[in-house]
Order: structure tokens, then C-alpha cells, then sequence
């Protein structure tokens, strides 16, 4: 999300539009540039952290309300 300091496209902003479009501050001063793809890059280390949460997701989706909201209440 885009942090606006002044009124927009005057000063300063930063942060990201949509998918691509960033805005920066940079010694030269303020920018607007396109943010390239990264490449998804297919690790064991990653497959395994995206393994935990599907099943940490899996594992919350089996709580029943009153037990994710009695978490919810301990998160916050």
C-alpha cells in the first residue's frame, strides 16, 4: 500500500500500487518504476514452509468458531 506524505503525486509517497507500479524515495528524489516479476523458485526449503501453512491453514479451518475466536482473542 502506498504511504502518502503530501497530497497525492505532488511530494512524496511510497509503497505499491497494484502489482507492479512502485513509488520510492531515492537520493536523486522521488520515483515511480515498474516492479519486475521475481522468479518462483521452486526449493526444498520453500516447498516445506508452504507445506506448514496449508497445513496450519487446514488445521484452523477444522477449529470450530468458538475455538478460533478464543485464539483471536489471545492473538490480539
Amino acid at each position: 500500500m502506498v504511504k502518502i506524505k503530501h497530497p497525492l503525486l505532488s511530494a512524496e509517497a511510497s509503497g505499491m500500487i497494484g502489482p507492479r507500479l512502485t513509488y520510492s524515495k531515492r537520493a536523486s528524489g522521488q520515483q515511480v518504476r515498474i516492479q519486475k516479476a521475481q522468479a518462483d523458485v521452486i526449493t526444498d526449503g520453500r516447498t516445506a514452509q508452504r507445506n506448514f501453512f496449508i497445513e496450519a491453514y487446514g488445521k484452523w479451518n477444522d477449529l470450530n468458531a468458538g475455538e478460533q475466536g478464543q485464539w483471536n482473542d489471545f492473538i490480539n
